[in-house]
């Protein structure tokens, strides 16, 4: 029988950047399935699609990759595309050894938000 311990806090780190993987992910097929005059900076849901970005490149600084520059504003198209990098660059960093769990609540809470703001069909 053999048995390995994972060392203290790292299956913390994974959960929280496998969840915060999946809710990006959530995210980004919210945007996939809308137009993308919907996410322009102006709108609340583009407003939200920015900051759940941010967060993105936040928790990949977090896990060791260099999470480049956020973007501030923009047409909807120019939103989306930057939100599907952010989420590339976290998929990318996920192995890495930084810690995000204080990021989970607030990308819960913009998950949230961009479902509100996006009218469902």
């Amino acid at each position: 029988m053999t048995t390995t311990f994972a060392p203290p806090g790292s299956s913390t780190r994974t959960s929280a950047a496998d969840a915060l993987s999946v809710l990006m992910n959530d995210a980004l097929s919210v945007a996939a399935g809308e137009e993308d005059d919907a996410f322009s900076s102006d709108t609340a849901a583009g407003r939200t699609l920015l900051a759940l970005a941010g967060l993105a490149r936040e928790a990949a600084g977090r896990l060791g990759a260099d999470p480049g520059a956020a973007l501030g504003a923009g047409p909807g198209v120019v939103v989306v595309r930057e939100f599907a990098a952010a989420v590339r660059l976290l998929e990318q960093a996920r192995d890495g050894l930084g810690d995000v769990d204080r990021l989970l609540a607030p990308a819960q809470a913009l998950r949230v938000r961009l479902h509100e703001a996006v009218p469902r069909r």
